[in-house]
């Protein structure tokens, strides 16, 4: 698929990891939800997940993004949430960390083992949701999602 909104690349690295990249094209100022899809390649465990943009956003505890992903499942019905549910995973000021331009932000796994296993053709949802007004739009949003097998 091409376009901003989709998959863009999906690596194997000699069986032991896998990867997904999705592209998440711009991310506005107002509030509200920006959801990209991916499917989980192969069985395993939830390893790790980075997030860069081209702009930097200040660290706020009223105008910041959450990052989440939560695992739908085979049936698409699934509520196990990946990544942790604490100010780790935003650019608020308490608890959370400002978005440097072009850089990695490191994403923070749920402590819940179940939550983070994964089985092939699971579909995740990827969420970066703006709370507040944005000081800038997000362009050139990218989120990679590791896995072990």
């Amino acid at each position: 698929m091409a376009g901003s909104n989709a998959l863009a690349a999906l690596r194997y690295q000699g069986g032991v990891k896998s990867e997904v990249q999705l592209n998440f094209g711009t991310i506005p100022t107002a509030a509200g939800n920006t959801d990209m899809f991916a499917i989980v390649p192969e069985d395993g465990e939830f390893h790790s997940a980075d997030f860069s943009a081209v702009e930097a956003i200040a660290a706020s505890d009223s105008n910041y993004v959450t990052f989440a992903i939560q695992n739908l499942g085979q049936a698409g019905i699934g509520t196990n949430q990946i990544l942790a549910a604490t100010n780790n995973n935003t650019t608020k000021l308490t608890g959370g960390s400002a978005l440097q331009s072009g850089s990695r932000k490191k994403l923070y796994p749920s402590t819940s083992s179940p939550a983070l296993q994964v089985k092939a053709g699971d579909r995740l949802r990827v969420r970066v949701t703006g709370t507040g007004t944005l000081p800038n739009t997000l362009t050139g949003g990218v989120m990679v999602i590791r896995f072990v097998a």
